[in-house]
């Protein structure tokens, strides 16, 4: 007569494996976390070279755009030079990964650094921070059938009012110039291609480890800023800029680029998109606290209560 398994063994075995899933889940959290950290303190070394102060020299965004990934790129192209010879890019997935390199590189960071020089900190927060992740949810919801329901809606609807709060404590400023005009659609904009890249970077997780979708999007959209700087910009600005602001060239590409980018294309590959994209909304968060660390800003009880609320629609989304 065969042995029956005990069923306190069965028991133990289930709720190993029910610590060991939350265990991965709580990993794939706290990497969402430090990118965020890590996303958020951007805006600060962004703005050093946008707009600096005390009459240092401004770069445009397209010249910070294409230096910063080719910082980026030069780490990442020995990577995937080696891993071609064992796990190679297949030749009918380069248009996918130069699609995904325009869009989550190039055409991104264009309109999110024309959107801030046109228009404020607020604005943009709102607009690029508040629709993102609803953008995602409604993309990925329409080309990957991901659930939409309207719970996790209001959950987001929600996290959008906390970074309405955060950010409102500046002010915001509206104005019907061009230039104004132009900088809000360049914020939707930039939205909108987060989205897309979100959703169409699940696309190629089967074939290929993060690793190297990481590294091949972000080489396809190394080249398409550099052949627009090559043409429309002047590179002799690069030599006029102090320490500290080759310091934040150096943040912005190696932490914000290689490291950050690697864990988000991580974390996608292991859970929903709209559950990934909302962790963005703690960004204006930690661009408060590090302004109030770094240049000296208050922290006003409408931060706290915004804070409050960003979490509770992370909280609501993850469970939902």
């Amino acid at each position: 007569m065969a042995d029956v398994p005990a069923p306190g063994g069965a028991i133990a075995a289930a709720s190993a494996t029910r610590v060991s899933a939350l265990w991965r889940r709580f990993g794939l959290y706290a990497l969402l976390l430090f990118v965020v950290l890590v996303w958020g303190g951007s805006f600060v070394a962004a703005r050093a070279l946008l707009a600096p102060e005390h009459g240092g020299t401004a770069l445009t965004p397209t010249l910070l755009a294409t230096v910063r990934f080719l910082l980026a790129s030069a780490v990442f192209l020995p990577i995937l030079a080696v891993r071609q010879r064992s796990r190679p890019i297949h030749w009918r997935d380069v248009p996918t990964f130069l699609l995904l390199g325009q869009i989550g590189i190039s055409l991104y960071f264009l309109m999110q650094y024309t959107g801030v020089r046109l228009t404020n900190a607020g604005i943009a927060a709102v607009t690029v921070i508040g629709l993102t992740p609803l953008a995602t949810l409604v993309v990925s919801g329409v080309a990957l059938r991901e659930p939409i329901g309207g719970k996790r809606t209001l959950a987001l609807l929600v996290g959008a009012a906390g970074v309405a709060i955060v950010v409102s404590q500046g002010g915001l400023r509206v104005d019907t110039g061009g230039g104004f005009l132009l900088g809000g659609l360049c914020l939707v904009g930039n939205a909108i291609m987060f989205a897309i890249y979100t959703t169409l970077i699940r696309g190629v997780r089967a074939r290929y480890s993060p690793l190297t979708i990481t590294a091949g999007m972000m080489l396809g959209g190394t080249l398409g800023l550099l052949l627009l700087a090559l043409v429309t910009e002047d590179w002799r600005t690069l030599g006029t800029l102090s320490a500290g602001q080759w310091a934040a060239i150096a943040y912005l590409g190696l932490i914000c680029s290689v490291t950050a980018f690697f864990l988000y294309n991580y974390a996608l590959s292991r859970i929903e998109a709209s559950k990934a994209a909302v962790w963005i909304y703690l960004e204006p968060v930690v661009a408060v606290a590090l302004g109030a660390l770094l240049l000296g800003e208050a922290v006003t009880p409408q931060t706290v209560v915004g804070g409050a609320v960003i979490l509770a629609s992370l909280i609501l989304v993850q469970r939902w």
